[in-house]
């Protein structure tokens, strides 16, 4: 990004650069791709820790002070569903697909 702003010579926005080049984030799109198959693959877990990590189940306190960002936040954002509505749908494999498809394309993705 730094070598594209050298060449404009100009103190720009990352996102202006990228529109004006018309050059796509697809690095940001393969870790949402990656990110949400993930989700999906461990959700289908038959009791296992990351399953219970994802979901939030490990016992104990936050912190005081402003809230980290969960792992599922990207998810809720991307899939444009609830935590527990994502999990559900994460459980049939088919549906998952799709909407891992229907949150790749909606971003510019290629899958």
């Amino acid at each position: 990004m730094w070598c594209y702003r050298k060449l404009l010579t100009q103190h720009k926005m990352n996102e202006w650069i990228l529109c004006k080049l018309k050059v796509d984030r697809e690095l940001l799109d393969c870790v949402q791709s990656l990110k949400l198959g993930f989700y999906g693959h461990t959700i289908r877990k038959y009791e296992s820790l990351e399953k219970e990590m994802v979901q939030g189940c490990v016992p104990g306190y936050r912190n005081r002070g402003r809230q980290c960002r969960h792992w599922t936040d990207d998810i809720t954002k991307w899939t444009g569903m609830k935590i527990n509505e994502a999990a559900a749908a994460a459980e049939d494999h088919n549906r998952w697909r799709g909407i891992l498809c229907a949150a790749n394309t909606s971003v510019g993705g290629k899958h």
